[in-house]
């Protein structure tokens, strides 16, 4: 006796479910390819390359923007400067990581103007290395080549600096600022901070059951923890702790008076590159500011865009 056929609608039913398979396993299989290890650049210099790179808004450079910026470049005639657009950002982008499709993914397709511009300096960083600033970072007189003491040039990769460090207690939670960036090229510690936000964007849109440009602010909690200066932080000290192969206890950071090397990594006290976000008493910094961030903000509005002038 021939078997009864199931109704044309549970036909589909089991059609639906196993292309719904398929479909999330090529998700997976795709997010999996993140597996393959960033390539380091070929022909490294020995140093930290002498070029400054910026973001453009839509707005582009205002005429603040512009006179920050050529604090830094008038100064400075011996380093190369680029100023990214949107477009050239995202070609870039799509050729230099073409063998992670998983970082272009993430890249192009985040709908946050923020989240973009915070990776792009990771990747900049990572592949090209030399100096990221924001534009509404103004240079404060010592010269770029005297920021780094002399007893640590041969051996400091990657230079940041405390934000939140000095006279603010014990409470509060300390990070690098992420405006100003020194870096070699091909260090794991930016394919680390790379790689936490490629993993942490994919977690959230299964958590929230979106897309990439699905993502909203709100599904993200604070943008400096997912992509900015917290993420900056806990990327560095991670990778620096697998590389030392040790913990580096806070209480051996903070409160900086003077630069720090711990490994390859120098930490700059909170008044090279944040006086203002420090509290220093009546006496003020023990140290001369390298650059002072302006507070623009110009990506805290409603949609983390990069459109209010600067």
């Amino acid at each position: 006796m021939l078997l009864a056929q199931p109704p044309l609608r549970l036909k589909f039913y089991v059609s639906a479910a196993l292309i719904t398979s398929v479909l999330v396993g090529f998700v997976y299989h795709f997010w999996a390819l993140d597996i393959r290890p960033l390539t380091v650049p070929p022909r490294l210099p020995t140093g930290i390359p002498k070029k400054i790179w910026y973001k453009l808004g839509p707005s582009g450079l205002s005429n603040r923007s512009r006179m920050w910026t050529e604090s830094c470049l008038k100064n400075n005639t011996n380093y190369e400067y680029e100023f990214m657009t949107d477009n050239s950002a995202e070609a870039y982008v799509r050729k230099a990581f073409a063998s992670r499709p998983d970082i272009v993914e993430t890249y192009t397709g985040v709908s946050i103007p923020i989240l973009r511009a915070d990776l792009l300096r990771y990747l900049l960083l990572f592949d090209k290395g030399g100096i990221w600033s924001d534009l509404d970072v103004s240079c404060e007189g010592a010269p770029i080549d005297e920021w780094i003491p002399h007893e640590y040039k041969g051996n400091a990769s990657l230079v940041v600096g405390w934000e939140f460090d000095v006279g603010w207690g014990e409470e509060i939670i300390r990070q690098f600022q992420s405006w100003t960036i020194m870096s070699k090229p091909g260090l794991p510690h930016m394919a680390m901070v790379i790689q936490d936000i490629v993993d942490a964007l994919k977690n959230k849109t299964i958590e929230h059951k979106v897309s990439l440009g699905g993502l909203t602010l709100g599904m993200l909690g604070r943008v400096e923890d997912m992509t900015g200066p917290r993420r900056l932080t806990r990327s560095v000290l991670k990778s620096l702790e697998q590389s030392m192969n040790k913990a580096i206890p806070i209480d051996d950071i903070k409160n900086l008076v003077e630069p720090k090397l711990v490994g390859d990594v120098l930490i700059m006290p909170g008044y090279s590159f944040a006086t203002s976000a420090n509290r220093y008493g009546e006496n003020g910094p023990p140290g001369p500011p390298l650059v002072q961030h302006h507070y623009a903000g110009s990506w805290k509005n409603s949609h983390g865009g990069e459109d209010a002038a600067q």
